[in-house]
């Protein structure tokens, strides 16, 4: 659970502009299937891309975002919910008064 702080990605501007232009799924994919080349040898896999260390700092930042929306998201439903029960017993509560010698 992220409340607050995010890892921010410390990458060139220019490759952030791309990296939003193309969206995190995309992205996602296409280092999931370039990443691995197989290998001349019995699969043995070697790195296709070894310098994609701001294409996955980026990713860990959106990762980061998106956990953080969640987060409050969720944090928000709770206290909606125990507001919403606070003010429904405090309605039945003179009712209770009535019902209970």
């Amino acid at each position: 659970m992220r409340w607050f702080r995010i890892r921010k990605a410390n990458i060139d501007p220019t490759l952030r502009e791309t990296y939003e232009q193309y969206g995190v799924v995309s992205l996602q994919l296409e280092y999931a299937v370039k990443h691995y080349v197989r290998g001349m040898q019995e699969g043995e896999r070697t790195h296709a891309h070894p310098d994609d260390a701001a294409l996955l700092a980026w990713l860990t930042e959106q990762y980061d975002r998106t956990e953080r929306k969640e987060t409050w998201g969720l944090t928000l439903e709770i206290v909606i919910t125990v507001f919403i029960a606070v003010e429904v017993l405090s309605l039945f509560s003179p009712a209770l008064h009535w019902l209970i010698p």
